[in-house]
């Protein structure tokens, strides 16, 4: 019985972690002059970029993504003269690391703060925004926070366990203890924390994203204080982040516009 909790706890772990990477990992065409910047973090060396002076709005791409999904924010936040940084996560693009969790993206972000900040705004999409919200949370300054098409139900354990489901969880937490020398913890919960956020928040959505449906965004609207809400219909769950219309209110919010 342990052998196969032990490989069923494995096959856990793996596809919490597992991502699919590019065979050719992309490069912005925004840096392609620009110099690749390798940070030092508690989950390895991490791949970061940074345009322009003063302070940064950073970009966090979602899973299975790199900092490519950006692009055209990246222009966008060019034509208003705004330095921007963005990073690979960890396990994500060209940046290559075992731990590409949640928390691993939050330390990973942290440490690209620290070293190429300051920064006074951030930007998240899918889980990017779990991994912005996180880092928000846990220290991260940012006047200004917008989370695209995040997923606001997102657990680690799974509802409901069997006796059996308990022991391969807890077999996995160890494995990971066991695997990077620290403690996982749970997945960023938005509602828990809403009402404690300080950074201005605004969340995007569209409303036939079948990945991350918008009613749970609506009530973490409700629960961070001040918080606005942009939504969109027909851009799905990835294109949201690239549309013309939507990256112009974001960097007028970013840029403390009047909201339209």
């Amino acid at each position: 019985m342990s052998e196969e909790i032990d490989k069923k706890a494995a096959e856990w772990l793996n596809r919490t972690m597992g991502v699919r990477r590019r065979v050719s990992p992309r490069i912005a065409e925004a840096f392609r002059d620009a110099d690749d910047i390798v940070v030092d973090t508690p989950v390895g060396r991490v791949q970061a970029w940074r345009l322009g002076e003063g302070p940064a709005v950073m970009l966090v791409h979602g899973w299975e993504d790199d900092h490519a999904l950006w692009g055209p924010l990246i222009g966008a936040f060019q034509q208003m003269g705004r330095a921007v940084i963005a990073l690979d996560l960890p396990g994500h693009g060209v940046t290559e690391s075992e731990d590409s969790t949640q928390e691993g993206g939050m330390l990973a972000v942290q440490a690209v703060a620290k070293e190429l900040g300051p920064i006074d705004a951030i930007v998240g999409h899918s889980f990017g925004c779990a991994v912005t919200g996180m880092a928000l949370a846990n220290g991260l300054d940012a006047e200004r926070a917008v989370f695209i098409a995040a997923p606001i139900n997102s657990r680690v354990e799974p509802k409901g366990r069997t006796d059996e489901e308990r022991a391969v969880f807890e077999r996995a937490m160890q494995m990971y203890e066991e695997r990077f020398g620290r403690k996982l913890g749970g997945r960023f919960d938005f509602v828990s924390v809403a009402p404690t956020m300080t950074a201005k928040a605004l969340f995007v959505h569209s409303v036939d994203d079948d990945q991350c449906p918008v009613g749970p965004v609506q009530d973490v609207v409700e629960l961070w204080p001040g918080a606005e809400i942009l939504l969109a219909d027909g851009l799905g769950h990835r294109l949201i982040a690239q549309d013309a219309d939507v990256l112009t209110q974001i960097v007028e919010f970013v840029e403390g516009f009047p909201p339209r």
